[in-house]
């Protein structure tokens, strides 16, 4: 049986609670027990009642989780991403450059899109690079 100043000790390193986790992530609960029952996502700790607890590294690794996911890939191809990137800073830091290229990507969108409905609705005749800015797959 383990000592309760044990799990207060395991506790205070894992500040974050499943429910307050689960909430900022925008996932249940159930959702991050799954993720600690595949491995994906262990808890950092287990307080009274089994409630689970989670540290900052546990939070990097969640917003990993769920920028992969974003992408498409599943739990299996998640895993073998995150096993294979140890180095969190640099894999967030590339992620970052992407998302930024997204972003600004979806703006050249919103802009010719803008520009479509405009030109609709004076009558003016369309160019196909003002009309398809941004819709390019391959930039």
């Amino acid at each position: 049986m383990r000592d309760p100043s044990d799990i207060a000790t395991a506790a205070a390193k894992a500040p974050h609670g499943i429910a307050d986790v689960a909430r900022s992530a925008g996932v249940s609960s159930r959702t991050l027990r799954h993720y600690d029952a595949i491995g994906l996502l262990p808890a950092t700790a287990v307080g009274h009642g089994g409630l689970r607890r989670y540290d900052d590294r546990a939070l990097v690794r969640l917003q990993r989780i769920l920028l992969l996911r974003s992408l498409g890939l599943g739990l299996p191809d998640i895993r073998r991403v995150l096993d294979g990137e140890p180095d969190d800073v640099a894999a967030l830091t590339a992620h970052v450059a992407w998302l930024e290229r997204e972003r600004d990507r979806l703006a050249r969108q919103l802009a010719a899109v803008r520009t479509t409905i405009t030109r609709i609705e004076d009558g003016e005749r369309l160019t196909a690079a003002a009309a398809l800015d941004g819709f390019a797959s391959v930039p």
